[in-house]
């Protein structure tokens, strides 16, 4: 009789030690990683169309990369474009969804925006942004979305 008590906690200690972990760990925060998996800075809360002053025909329908440079752009805007352009190249199937601006600073600050089909900004990249961590976070997007 002993024996099979002691059995029976058992039991109910392996099923119960992991529900009780979870439990401690969500609790906590205890393991649970501060940032998501995109690499752009995601823009908190989301900018619409007619807070930065976007062109509803040009940023509407399709998600785009708006490569904002800055005012005094000396040669290294092209490198830019290049570079964004290789990204969208690199989409393979997907890049039809997918457009390319250049624009000069105006309510945007100098960096590489992602723009929804509903024209919101998403994300945002530094202009010294890396071509693989640009890439990596349009996949993802393009995956989980349906529109545009």
């Amino acid at each position: 009789m002993n024996r099979s008590r002691n059995l029976f906690w058992v039991i109910w200690g392996v099923g119960l030690v992991p529900v009780l972990l979870a439990v401690l760990v969500w609790a906590s925060g205890l393991g649970v990683p501060d940032k998501g998996i995109n690499q752009g800075e995601l823009v908190q809360p989301v900018r619409t169309l007619e807070q930065w002053g976007g062109d509803p025909d040009q940023h509407t329908g399709h998600w785009s990369l708006l490569l904002v440079h800055e005012s005094n752009c000396s040669g290294g805007c092209e490198q830019q474009l290049e570079s964004l352009k290789r990204v969208h190249d690199a989409l393979g199937r997907e890049a039809d969804r997918v457009r390319i601006d250049s624009t000069l600073p105006g309510q945007l600050a100098p960096v590489v925006w992602v723009v929804d089909p509903l024209g919101n900004l998403v994300l945002r990249h530094p202009l010294s942004y890396e071509g693989k961590a640009l890439l990596a976070d349009m996949r993802r997007l393009l995956k989980a979305s349906r529109l545009g």
